[in-house]
């Protein structure tokens, strides 16, 4: 439920009049006057589901919205079930905003309470699907799963945030959203909203710089996540796993991942924040390679949060670890 906040100063002076002669009473009128001021706004009560909405929320919402994360800091999205108490704790929200693209299993039980409140970012951020042209690099070459593709997501592809551009369209249509509900603090979410922009923007373009490095190296990962990354700044991803974080390779898939590794002479593997390093580092022993964490930013933990690291900071972590690689 939104809240106002009222702010008020009050300025009161006194003019001293002193008057009389030698022999008079000294007197003193007081005048006092008062200016009053009063300011206030609106403070919605927002939910945001994973770590990167959130912060892109609090970035542009600041002081002036009530947040909180639904998927805990550290907590793995793929694993996450929503109790019964949560989705009454959001029954009263006036904004919920999740990633959509069935990113979310628990959107329909979500959207049973809160229908009118719920807003999927992702659909805003020009969504690809899975096994388009953008992932033939990360998905189509691991084609021979022997029917074990029994994934987690739809058929688009929810990591729709780790491209700059997308988080862009995201956190548009997170500040739409906001001034939607509270309209008296429209400038004050357009300022920060800016502020934003302005730190994906130049994201973007050092991003971009990847574009004009030749002869790149593939880079694998564990998981098919970074099929945007791919789109925009033409780069090659070779996932281990497919498009599910817990799906065991063939050995099949881990000999033509093997084979690439020597080949290309790649010398290092990735995984994600939150997954088993095990089969990355498999394939790293039979190699000679490396390991190394390529986040996808959707577990930042508490620590991490309260030290200040945030979206961009990972993201600039991210690229230099794929400029390393690529090299």
């Amino acid at each position: 439920m939104k809240k106002i906040i009222y702010f008020t100063f009050v300025i009161a002076f006194s003019i001293l009049i002193i008057g009389g002669c030698t022999n008079n009473q000294t007197e003193v009128e007081d005048t006092p006057q008062s200016i009053e001021e009063v300011s206030d706004y609106e403070v919605p009560k927002v939910y945001a589901s994973f770590y990167p909405i959130w912060d892109f929320a609090q970035r542009i919402g600041g002081e002036r919205i009530d947040l909180e994360l639904i998927i805990p800091a550290g907590a793995d999205p793929h694993h996450f079930e929503i109790s019964a108490r949560g989705l009454a704790d959001m029954e009263n929200a006036d904004l919920i905003f999740l990633n959509g693209l069935e990113f979310e299993p628990w959107e329909n039980d979500l959207r049973s309470i809160a229908q009118g409140n719920v807003i999927s970012l992702g659909e805003y951020a020009r969504p690809l699907p899975f096994g388009d042209d953008h992932h033939s690099h990360g998905h189509d070459h691991n084609h021979d799963h022997d029917g074990e593709d029994n994934h987690e997501h739809g058929l688009m592809d929810p990591h729709v945030w780790l491209d700059p551009n997308r988080a862009i369209d995201m956190s548009s249509a997170l500040l739409d959203a906001l001034i939607s509900i509270a309209p008296s603090n429209e400038n004050y979410y357009k300022a920060n909203f800016e502020e934003l922009k302005d730190e994906l923007d130049e994201l973007d373009r050092k991003y971009s710089a990847l574009k004009d490095i030749e002869n790149k190296k593939p880079i694998v990962v564990s998981h098919n996540s970074y099929g945007y990354i791919s789109d925009t700044y033409g780069i090659e991803f070779y996932s281990i796993s497919g498009m599910s974080a817990e799906q065991e390779p063939s050995l099949r898939v881990l000999s033509n991942i093997i084979e690439l590794v020597r080949e290309k002479n790649i010398e290092v593997i990735f995984f994600e924040e939150l997954a088993n390093e095990k089969v990355a580092q498999t394939i790293a022993s039979e190699t000679g390679a490396k390991t190394d964490v390529l986040y996808t930013i959707e577990g930042m933990t508490e620590e991490e949060i309260q030290s200040g690291m945030g979206y961009i900071s990972k993201m600039n972590e991210n690229l230099n670890k794929i400029l390393e690689a690529i090299q």
